[in-house]
């Protein structure tokens, strides 16, 4: 669906004028959680309010959000599976009955909702009835919908269960999709309005305790997902390529159980026919972690955690050490094979969609490191549009150019 579609702020469009945003204005992205004033006291809120973080992009990061949160409410629905059915006419839906014990829908006035399924719900709603999600996906693209009803029928005689169904109501269109099925116990809601204010208060306590500057040099974001690239002030010459630039990427997922995560990553800028492009590349989580917080910590070991923010320092030199070998690559065309080869190996839907753009940029043949480059930099782009895909393609690139393999 094109409007869950990720969406991308580069450098370049952020407005000159957008040099930092105050903690006071900030703060308004979490008015409406139920953490806020925990995180308010946790971050001692009252001792920074009128502090102004000088971050370029941070006003930017408010505005989108804002508006995200304008359009959309995300709403967690228990329910039992005697009120949920299926279809509504020949389309599929996930429909929910008897909920005016919420008091959201009760505020609305309504009694029942038909959802439709984005992203895995429709899998996730159906592995969750004995791992039918196959089963049940060729019958409905089959179109044999009394089958599918008929089943889900006989499993509510034997599989009474409650789960909580998180919902998100398009306010602009009125209507409500199944974003996805979270856990009943130990849900923390740390959403992507928490990760933009943790993210940019912490930058800015760092900032201050040391002379590294950051900047928001990337965001690639969707309803239910951000993940925005900092720019350091800390910039490495790499001999005979160009220069690595440091940066920390802060990342949310409203869904997984890994919620928002620090992590050292570094770009590599070079120039191909004299014209400047930056390559981003990321290693396995091991090598870029500076730290996470999980949907089921509590506030309180949640914040602590944010102290780890100092380990930036060490996963960035451990990086640069690793991309310098870069550096010494002879054959430039045995690197681009071993991504060539895993991409042709790759079996997820998400990098299947683009396979053959991807392939065909990569049977070019590259005489030198920064034609290499150019080419992995092409690849990155053709699926830019995908949050999951781009996120692959970078760390296969880092295992080619950095390990090898």
């Amino acid at each position: 669906m094109e409007k869950f579609k990720k969406k991308t702020i580069k450098k370049d469009s952020i407005p000159l004028t957008d040099d930092g945003i105050k903690v006071y204005d900030l703060i308004k992205l979490v008015e409406r959680n139920e953490f806020t004033n925990k995180l308010l006291s946790l971050i001692d809120f009252e001792s920074i309010k009128d502090e102004f973080i000088k971050i370029s992009g941070a006003k930017t990061l408010f505005n989108i959000q804002n508006s995200i949160n304008n359009r959309y409410k995300k709403e967690d629905l228990k329910s039992e599976l005697n009120n949920i059915s299926l279809f509504n006419k020949k389309d599929f839906s996930i429909n929910f009955y008897n909920i005016g014990h919420n008091e959201y829908f009760s505020d609305l006035k309504l009694n029942e909702i038909s959802t439709t399924p984005i992203y895995s719900a429709q899998r996730d709603f159906f592995s969750g009835l004995f791992q039918m999600d196959k089963y049940a996906t060729k019958l409905i693209n089959r179109g044999h919908k009394e089958i599918v009803e008929t089943n889900l029928q006989l499993l509510k005689g034997i599989h009474q269960t409650i789960k909580k169904y998180r919902i998100l109501h398009d306010k602009t269109e009125d209507v409500f999709y199944l974003r996805a099925i979270i856990s009943l116990n130990n849900y923390y809601n740390y959403d992507n309005n928490i990760a933009i204010v943790v993210g940019l208060i912490t930058l800015h306590n760092e900032m201050k305790k040391t002379k590294t500057t950051y900047n928001l040099q990337l965001c690639e974001y969707n309803e239910s997902f951000i993940r925005m690239f900092f720019e350091s002030s800390q910039v490495n010459k790499l001999e005979k390529v160009g220069n690595i630039k440091n940066i920390i990427e802060i990342s949310n997922d409203e869904i997984k159980r890994e919620a928002l995560k620090f992590s050292g990553i570094c770009s590599i800028i070079f120039k191909h026919k004299d014209i400047e492009k930056e390559l981003f590349i990321k290693p396995q989580e091991i090598k870029s972690k500076i730290l996470s917080i999980k949907h089921n910590q509590i506030p309180k070991t949640a914040i602590e955690e944010l102290g780890n923010i100092e380990n930036s320092e060490k996963v960035h030199k451990d990086l640069f050490d690793d991309i310098s070998k870069i550096a010494t690559i002879k054959e430039p065309e045995q690197i681009k094979f071993l991504v060539k080869r895993k991409v042709e190996k790759a079996k997820s839907e998400e990098i299947k969609r683009y396979k053959p753009e991807i392939l065909r940029e990569l049977n070019n043949s590259v005489s030198n490191i920064i034609e290499l480059l150019n080419v992995f930099k092409k690849i990155e782009l053709l699926a830019n549009e995908d949050i999951e895909t781009t996120e692959y393609l970078r760390y296969l690139i880092y295992q080619a150019l950095v390990d090898r393999r």
